[in-house]
């Protein structure tokens, strides 16, 4: 192994004054100097409470400059690192935390401090009045340039049971390549490297933390909005040094909901908005286009590393489709026997990579298998391709919700509220909210005698102690019974599709 340090950040990012500012985020702001020793001296504060190269670290820590630094650090100490939904309880952050091994908790938010101590995690507290001291208290030197750190992003699946999943080559690469590697993307995803990158959304949703700190690797500076709010964030656009942001659809939706007036003025470096996560009708491209400018960049993918892109000069003369993937990686879709089907026919869409399977589900091999067609791997959306290679889609598995930008797993709801008092049977399942696209509602069967009242209460008490704010069920509905099949198998399609009559989730022709 070689025995160099690691470059500078500044250095890896092309950046040649690193007196320039790196991030900020209204209250506090690190050059680009100060960002480089900051990160360094939280990997070896991780060294000092027992992280070594490969031990798993997760952060629970809400839109601030520190979230940045804590992440940076792990990477360069070599760790695997998690960043984790701010609004999960302690439950939630705590299964993670066992999948993971976990050796270091980094949080500001009670989940995440009380998941910690109720196991005996060590815990570095960001609003910890010794916090500063600690950090300063550890050396700015850098570390080996063998350090191979990596992101272990979780996804709950359809069991409800959160899963890492790990990526090809995860703890193989330098922090040196993996700097330039999200730089890659960013530039692939036509994130500039100039000016400043606007981050919007919360740090941790996966692709917006991943191609936002491309950004960053590219030489951006990135100015974090502590938290979302329209007027403010087309403010934030309109000052002469934003070059880029990514937004989510519900974003769109709340900045047209603003008055007229909120909503014109310049955007004088404004050059792309990047946007994913959830489908984007088209009437609301256009109508947000007339607020952005023709600055649209789409894209389509998951934690598992499928990625389609759509350009500002595909998109209108192709509507609806979510683009064609970038080199490395084919799309197909196969009928329900595995047979690929030609263009214009819809089935499930498959992501084929050209050096073979990207990812694996850690420590659950038939949940990896059944993900996969031999080295193709689908998470269930239902699409179609055309002549050109443009993939549409038209569905996606009922057992996935995506709520404003946000994956929700119907079965983690169902395993929250199973027990509650009264309840005989019930299913959690998507329904459309013209806010965020949709949100989790829970049908319910009652057993004998139950108290409708009670059962509701008991519903709204329970949600509120187990689940983050997010999967809460926003309706309930009580029927007599729950579809199930001859099996016992539920019917959960049969549910949705009730709630969905007449209307269409991905609102894009046909």
């Amino acid at each position: 192994m070689s025995l160099a340090n690691q470059p500078s950040l500044a250095a890896l990012s092309g950046v040649e004054d690193d007196s320039r500012i790196a991030v900020e985020d209204g209250t506090t702001q690190l050059t680009w100097r100060e960002l480089d020793e900051q990160t360094n001296r939280f990997a070896h504060g991780l060294e000092s409470l027992g992280a070594t190269a490969g031990s798993h670290v997760a952060l629970c820590i809400s839109n601030r400059v520190d979230f940045v630094v804590a992440l940076i650090g792990a990477w360069r100490a070599g760790c695997a690192y998690t960043p984790l939904k701010t609004g999960w309880t302690a439950g939630e952050v705590g299964a993670v935390l066992d999948d993971a091994k976990t050796t270091v908790v980094v949080a500001d938010r009670d989940g995440g401090r009380d998941a910690a101590r109720s196991r005996g995690v060590a815990l570095v507290d960001l609003d910890d009045s010794v916090y500063n001291a600690w950090l300063r208290d550890h050396p700015a030197d850098p570390l080996p340039d063998d350090r191979c750190g990596y992101k272990l992003p979780y996804t709950s699946g359809t069991t409800g049971r959160p899963k890492g999943v790990v990526m090809r080559g995860a703890g193989t690469a330098t922090f040196a390549t993996g700097w330039a590697g999200i730089a890659y993307w960013a530039e692939a995803l036509e994130l500039p490297g100039d000016g400043v990158h606007l981050f919007c959304s919360r740090l941790f949703n996966g692709a917006p933390q991943t191609f936002g700190f491309g950004a960053l690797a590219r030489g951006a500076t990135l100015r974090i909005l502590r938290g979302w709010d329209a007027a403010g964030a087309l403010a934030e656009l309109r000052r002469p040094d934003v070059t880029s942001t990514i937004m989510v659809p519900t974003m769109f939706r709340q900045i047209l909901a603003l008055p007229p007036e909120q909503r014109t003025g310049p955007m004088p470096a404004l050059r792309t908005v990047l946007h994913g996560g959830e489908p984007c009708p088209v009437p609301l491209k256009l109508a947000i286009t007339g607020v952005l400018g023709e600055v649209l960049v789409e894209y389509y993918g998951f934690t598992e590393g499928g990625l389609t892109i759509v350009r500002r000069d595909e998109w209108q003369a192709r509507p609806g489709t979510v683009g064609r993937p970038l080199p490395g990686m084919a799309v197909r879709v196969l009928d329900d026997e595995g047979n690929e089907l030609p263009p214009n026919i819809d089935g499930t869409v498959y992501f084929t990579p050209s050096k073979g399977r990207m990812f694996r589900y850690q420590g659950d091999d038939a949940k990896t298998e059944g993900a996969h067609a031999g080295d193709s791997f689908t998470v269930g959306d239902i699409g179609r391709l055309d002549d050109e290679g443009f993939l549409y889609l038209s569905g996606r598995a009922a057992d996935v919700v995506v709520s404003a930008g946000v994956n929700v797993y119907p079965a983690e709801v169902d395993q929250a509220l199973t027990d509650v008092p009264g309840i005989a049977d019930l299913a959690a399942v998507g329904a459309p909210d013209d806010d965020r696209g949709e949100v989790i509602a829970i049908f319910v069967s009652l057993i004998d005698g139950a108290d409708e009242a009670s059962v509701r209460a008991s519903i709204e008490s329970a949600a509120a102690k187990r689940l983050a704010p997010y999967k809460r069920p926003r309706a309930v509905h009580v029927v007599a019974e729950i579809p199930r099949d001859q099996t016992g198998k539920l019917l959960r399609r049969v549910l949705r599709d009730q709630l969905w009559a007449g209307k269409q989730q991905f609102a894009n022709p046909r």
